[in-house]
């Protein structure tokens, strides 16, 4: 049971390119959305959310692991912060949009645009867009969210729970803001 699990978890993240599942053991259970090479947030800082009020990318120099993946922080200060308590700082439903996880599935993030704080908590959505329609019944998104996190979570590391990824939307007209070459 254990190789066909492993087995659904490698065929979702070959399937979803940047977008990496590990498996349960490489670190207890836990299916945090990052990059192919284990980037958590696709290395924008987890802290500067509260602290600066806006995202920032984060340095090499300043890297952190937790629930087995790399995280970035723009400095010492702001690394240090996130080790203190990172379930304080790390976004809600281990970085898949709150948004699809409300609705009973997976989806990328827009970490630049598609992010906001609620009830002392950083919580990332799809887009824009998708943020803003999620703030207009927020309390109630929240609930539904928190709600369905552990069947969410148990479908990501079985690969029952359906999935979207940015690239999968094209007629949606979305470019991932992390995908935009620098200026």
């Amino acid at each position: 049971m254990k190789h066909l699990i492993l087995g659904a978890v490698c065929a979702l993240a070959m399937a979803f390119g940047s977008t990496t599942v590990q498996a349960a053991d490489d670190y207890t259970d836990h299916v945090v959305n990052s990059t192919s090479r284990g980037l958590a947030m696709d290395g924008f800082d987890p802290v500067a959310y509260f602290v600066e009020g806006k995202p920032a990318k984060g340095n090499q120099a300043f890297r952190a692991d937790h629930k087995g993946r790399t995280w970035l922080f723009a400095s010492t200060k702001n690394r240090d912060t996130f080790l203190a308590a990172p379930d304080s700082y790390a976004p809600q439903n281990n970085g898949w949009c709150a948004w699809a996880v409300a609705h009973g599935y997976a989806a990328e993030v827009d970490f630049i645009d598609g992010w906001f704080i609620a009830e002392d908590k950083l919580y990332v959505t799809w887009s824009a867009d998708v943020k803003e329609r999620f703030l207009k019944d927020k309390d109630a998104l929240l609930a539904q969210s928190q709600a369905n996190w552990d069947n969410v979570h148990a479908g990501l590391q079985d690969g029952s729970v359906k999935f979207v990824a940015h690239s999968q939307r094209p007629n949606l007209g979305f470019i991932h803001p992390q995908q935009l070459p620098e200026s």
